[in-house]
């Protein structure tokens, strides 16, 4: 059943985004939307509260996270803030563009307000960052620094690890 929503949700994803512009679609910021929604399905947080996908930086990403906004995991909203200074205490998923962001104060606020940290910057995984989307032989693959996502008090779905390279 999950598998088929995501495959609807990246269906869904690219005939948006082709009625916006109607120029081609870039397939990999394509898929990095699809994950970000797919790691909110597969992410066990330590409390309740809304669904909230921030973006720091500046990426072509900017262009396809609007299409989550609305979308519902367990009925439960999903928005997004795509801001300039996002208001971290209300992100469940923080994607971050580039790896000078990736400060220790950062990297303890997400700790302590249980952020997952996504990027697809290369290393952000082995600098204390949580998920890393890599792209090797033209695949979009993850590498995920568990220590990093424990010490955060998140649970990642055995699917979701799975998936990807582990550091510990």
């Amino acid at each position: 059943m999950r598998l088929l929503k995501l495959l609807s949700l990246t269906v869904w994803l690219v005939t948006s985004a082709l009625a916006e512009d109607g120029t081609s679609i870039n397939r990999e910021f394509q898929l990095k939307t699809a994950y970000l929604f797919h790691f909110a399905e597969l992410t066990q947080w330590p409390d309740s509260a809304p669904i909230r996908i921030c973006l720091l930086g500046n990426s072509a990403l900017r262009a396809y996270l609007p299409v989550l906004e609305g979308q519902q995991i367990n009925d439960t909203l999903v928005s997004i803030e795509l801001g300039d200074k996002p208001d971290l205490s209300r992100c469940r998923i923080l994607f971050l563009t580039e790896l000078a962001t990736l400060a220790p104060a950062l990297i303890e606020q997400a700790r302590l307000s249980h952020i997952l940290l996504v990027s697809d910057v290369q290393n952000f995984a082995a600098h204390g960052g949580m998920v890393e989307f890599s792209l090797r032989d033209n695949k979009l693959n993850l590498v995920i620094n568990l220590s990093a996502v424990k010490s955060a008090s998140l649970k990642l779905s055995s699917k979701l690890l799975r998936m990807a390279e582990i550091l510990e």
